[in-house]
């Protein structure tokens, strides 16, 4: 679509999902910078639409940078992101990322060049279509963008909005909106999505299906004081 590099294949960003104000540990969820307590995720999809990558909950408080390095994905692209021939593939963040190997971002500084700009406001172009998907998933979903049903501990809120994200790669696929049209790359079919095909890299089909989270035991008399 444009851009100045074609070794940048896909795009991520965080996001945050609003949640009630809960009574006690107030600062872990609060997030001075827009006011509101919530939980943090971040997401990276592909030209066709889909959300290929998500990680969290965390708190809302955290930078988007913090949680990038926290997922675990810098090491897994270090060791996968590469073209058949070796050459690296890049996703490209906004100026909340710092550039590092497979991870690009805007110029930064008071002072660049003509072409240093040029690229920015062409990748910022490019860069927009992730916004599109968070605002597709509170508009096809619409209570989860209801801050006061979201309760930390009383309902699962990460549960719903990760689901809410499978769902709405389901709708890419069945309704070709407006990302993948932007980028003129059909995502699979339903069947190739959920079924795909054998793959021969147990390290990778490894890292896809283990959680960094662990369970932990709530006794439910402790979750009815922590929220309102």
């Amino acid at each position: 679509k444009g851009a100045p590099l074609d070794c940048i294949v896909e795009l991520i960003d965080g996001t945050l999902q609003k949640n009630a104000q809960p009574v006690r540990n107030q600062h872990l969820v609060y997030n001075r910078w827009k006011r509101i307590h919530c939980l943090k995720y971040h997401a990276v999809i592909s030209p066709d639409g889909l959300v290929i990558h998500v990680y969290g909950p965390v708190d809302g408080c955290q930078h988007d940078e913090t949680v990038f390095k926290e997922s675990g994905l810098p090491d897994f692209l270090n060791k996968h992101f590469w073209t058949p021939d070796s050459h690296p593939l890049f996703l490209y963040g906004d100026p909340a990322y710092s550039v590092e190997p497979h991870m690009l971002s805007p110029y930064k500084g008071p002072v660049i060049s003509s072409e240093q700009a040029q690229f920015n406001t062409t990748m910022s172009r490019i860069q927009e279509p992730i916004d599109w998907i968070f605002k597709e998933v509170t508009k096809e979903f619409t209570f989860i963008d209801f801050a006061g049903s979201q309760k930390i501990l009383l309902t699962p809120c990460a549960l719903y909005y990760l689901v809410t994200l499978l769902l709405c790669n389901v709708h890419t696929i069945l309704h070709y909106p407006q990302i993948p049209q932007y980028f003129t790359c059909p995502p699979p079919t339903l069947e190739e999505y959920f079924h795909g095909a054998p793959v021969e890299d147990a390290q990778l089909d490894s890292w896809c299906f283990d959680s960094v989270w662990e369970e932990v035991d709530v006794q439910d008399g402790d979750v009815e004081e922590d929220e309102e």
